[in-house]
């Protein structure tokens, strides 16, 4: 999202001190009450905004025309305009968990908030967010790390690899997880959530491969042999007719660098035999399990099988 333009920049003095600091380091954004505590009275404010210094965004909320009206002062503003808490995919990227701010921005508040004119999409949820699923993150409330996680993961395209992801890097732990859901039992998405949980916390491998072997019964592939030995590896599935091999794997946070290491070690192994070999995770068959297949049959056609 590019910065949002703005009205020309009045040619001004400038803020100073205590009132310059806030600005700096709230995006350019302020609220009244923080400016009368940064020494500024009504009168001052308002003096402000009538020679276009700062601009009025909503009731007791300003940003400074001398600062680029960037994506984190947007959300700064919505937030506190709402008088809400970041939620979700926008709190998953106030927290840094990911790099681009999707749109709508999510926000959630206790109250119907008043109709307020943004230029950019916002989804407000009406919920009451317990105190220790909030925290401050420079100085703006988001939802904690565990509960942004969960709502991202469920509201975002690519929900299950984000989550996968967060595990994998230490964002989030998987107790974390599970207290989360059960502590928010009730909330909007919770459901897919606490699923998504339970399938991280299982062997998500083996419930990838029964997902793997769904597939290929509904497309009709027959042929296939699980866990064939193949020198000192075991190949999950493979057609040995037609040195094919399908190796099959479930979240990314449960491999390690020796698991790593051995697939690589096996994946060359079977190159040097002329096999060769596609690979899955729970994510792309969960995601595309229809298209997955198509690649094994069309490789399968391709070494010489009977046309499926």
């Amino acid at each position: 999202m590019e910065p949002i333009p703005g009205p020309a920049r009045p040619t001004y003095m400038g803020d100073f001190g205590d009132v310059a600091a806030a600005l700096a380091a709230h995006d350019g954004v302020i609220t009244t009450r923080q400016a009368l505590s940064c020494g500024l009275s009504r009168a001052q404010i308002r003096g402000r905004e009538v020679r276009g210094e700062w601009i009025r965004l909503s009731y007791g909320l300003f940003r400074s025309a001398s600062h680029d009206f960037t994506e984190a002062a947007m959300v700064r503003a919505v937030v506190i305009a709402h008088n809400g808490v970041a939620d979700g995919p926008t709190a998953a990227w106030w927290h840094g968990m990911i790099a681009t701010l999707p749109v709508p921005l999510t926000i959630s508040c206790v109250a119907k908030p008043a109709p307020i004119d943004w230029p950019v999409e916002t989804r407000v949820s009406r919920r009451n967010l317990r105190p220790e699923w909030v925290t401050q993150v420079r100085g703006l409330r988001a939802t904690a790390k565990p509960l942004t996680a969960l709502i991202a993961a469920v509201e975002l395209p690519e929900g299950t690899a984000f989550l996968d992801r967060m595990l994998q890097i230490g964002q989030v732990t998987l107790a974390d997880l599970e207290r989360a859901v059960d502590e928010a039992s009730g909330m909007r998405g919770i459901v897919e959530a606490r699923r998504l949980v339970k399938i991280a916390g299982s062997a998500s491998e083996s419930e990838a491969e029964r997902l793997f072997v769904r597939l290929l019964r509904e497309w009709g592939v027959t042929g296939w042999v699980q866990q064939l030995s193949c020198s000192r590896w075991r190949l999950d599935f493979a057609w040995p007719e037609h040195r094919v091999a399908v190796e099959i794997s479930g979240w990314a946070f449960h491999r390690d660098s020796r698991r790593h290491g051995n697939d690589l070690a096996k994946a060359n192994y079977l190159e040097s035999i002329e096999w060769r070999e596609l690979q899955y995770d729970w994510h792309m068959l969960n995601g595309d399990g229809s298209g997955c297949v198509q690649q094994v049959i069309e490789l399968l056609n391709a070494r010489g099988a009977v046309a499926l």
